[in-house]
């Protein structure tokens, strides 16, 4: 029995459209906390699935941006970031973590998927470049051959120990054009070429990736100004971190979904990043103007 080849068949069953395994050497350089085995005790592999995000929820976000139909901006939200992608992957998560304990008698937990989530276990992202679905793009989202960075993954972590898949080796998906860079309406993303940048060893491969100041894109991603969505002006653009963060934990909580706090009014450099046949998908059948900076 190929039980990988019926665990991706069942990944697949479930909604996904991908799915890749790591060996657990490959997390060697997690921060404390995080490695799999710290999670997992005696965990041997990493599952990875991965589902694409719709066009015609991306395109709600061009109408948003290029259009000024902020009444849109919920589609991207329940069904791009916050809610149904999750609902998906947990229940893939789920379906796969059952298959492996039923057939193989072997331990399997699945993580939690998305901000809709209470707590982080690993890095996901970090997860699925380790089990070969794609390489980290500059602005650090991870960018798939398909799908360019318009994916969301899930984990399920064994005691299984599965043979891992290859780490993508194909053609480079970022070129470093620095789209995400002049995307960002709060210049959050560090400047291709800069010592801004971060690096990480996954395996033998090492990435490098931007330095994101997730302070700053706190503030457009929970609309903390009226410019970005919000409904009063909660901190100046050029705000420290801690005040930025302070300024978070006193935002009254989400009465319009099932998260905390609204976090779903950006997306970007996900939706103009243009990896995953962009122009194809979206600049050829007129979805999106292709004016990152407007």
């Amino acid at each position: 029995m190929n039980i990988k080849k019926i665990l991706k068949e069942l990944a697949v069953k479930n909604g996904m459209d991908m799915c890749g395994v790591a060996s657990v050497d490959r997390f060697e350089g997690s921060p404390p906390g995080t490695h799999p085995t710290e999670i997992l005790p005696g965990c041997k592999s990493v599952i990875v699935i991965g589902v694409r995000l719709l066009d015609g929820i991306i395109q709600a976000n061009f109408r948003s941006f290029e259009d000024g139909r902020g009444d849109l901006k919920g589609l991207y939200g329940q069904y791009g970031y916050a809610i149904l992608p999750n609902f998906e992957l947990t229940y893939a998560c789920y379906a796969v973590a059952q298959a492996v304990e039923r057939y193989l008698g072997e331990v399997a937990t699945p993580l939690s998927t998305g901000p809709m989530t209470m707590g982080r276990q690993i890095s996901i992202r970090h997860a699925a470049v380790a089990a070969g679905l794609g390489e980290f793009g500059w602005m650090s989202i991870v960018l798939t051959p398909e799908f360019g960075p318009r994916n969301r993954f899930g984990v399920i972590l064994t005691t299984a120990e599965l043979e891992p898949d290859p780490m993508y080796s194909g053609e480079p998906l970022c070129d470093n054009c620095g789209i995400c860079v002049k995307a960002c309406p709060i210049k959050a993303i560090g400047a291709v070429g800069s010592e801004d940048k971060h690096s990480c060893k996954l395996g033998e491969k090492e990435y490098t990736y931007a330095t994101i100041d997730m302070a700053k894109c706190f503030v457009v991603e929970h609309a903390m100004r009226k410019e970005y969505g919000g409904r009063e002006d909660l901190v100046e653009n050029d705000a420290s971190a801690p005040e930025i963060f302070e300024a978070l934990s006193k935002m009254p909580a989400s009465g319009s979904g099932l998260q905390h706090q609204d976090s779903w009014y950006c997306g970007r450099c996900l939706s103009y990043c243009p990896a995953g046949k962009w122009k194809e998908h979206f600049k050829e059948r007129e979805l999106s103007k292709g004016n990152p900076l407007k």
